[in-house]
């Protein structure tokens, strides 16, 4: 997991002082970028940038357009929309972490960052899991347990049991419960 560095998140919003508010907002727990078009964004657009906190409505290039190049480059970065624009239906296609609508109090952007990070490492956690999950099976499928006395054996059971506490410590961190109970509702049902 990358929660060891800090990472870093683009704003681009044209209003150049709540640009300037929203990175106040982040700058004690995040690396925060500033850009103020679409343009400037697509510069900044790097493989160190996590997150993107993106205006849908800015003069030149959109939200929505710069959104479609990200998902195009397949790029490793969430989407956060900070919009004045209610949502619509059209948001079911947007590849987005999150959508808030503006005015943004500090506490919602803060609950969204963190959310859409502790979803990210949770996904890493769960591939890793599942990936530790079947090199186990087909281990104990292949050989009976008087076989398989082996250090690395007992390593691969302890990850096992690591990954599934701190899977657990993530959900635990959920600001939002029913997210939280949706996620471990899929990962118990596997």
């Amino acid at each position: 997991m990358d929660s060891e560095r800090e990472r870093t998140i683009l704003i681009v919003e044209d209003e150049q002082s709540l640009a300037a508010l929203h990175a106040h907002h982040l700058q004690d727990d995040y690396e925060a970028r500033v850009a103020f078009t679409g343009g400037e964004a697509l510069v900044e657009l790097t493989s160190d940038i996590d997150l993107v906190l993106l205006d849908r409505r800015m003069p030149g290039m959109s939200g929505d357009e710069l959104l479609e190049h990200i998902d195009d480059w397949e790029s490793d970065c969430q989407v956060i929309m900070v919009t004045a624009v209610d949502p619509d239906l059209d948001i079911i296609d947007m590849p987005l972490a999150g959508y808030l609508t503006k005015p943004v109090s500090k506490e919602e952007l803060l609950t969204a960052v963190e959310q859409a990070f502790l979803i990210d490492d949770y996904e890493e956690l769960v591939s890793e899991y599942y990936e530790t999950r079947k090199k186990y099976a087909t281990l104990t499928a292949e050989f009976s347990p008087t076989e398989i006395d082996d250090e690395r054996f007992d390593e691969l059971e302890a990850r096992i049991d690591e990954l599934e506490t701190e899977m657990n410590e993530i959900l635990e961190q959920f600001p939002d419960n029913e997210l939280r109970d949706a996620f471990r509702g899929i990962h118990e049902s596997e």
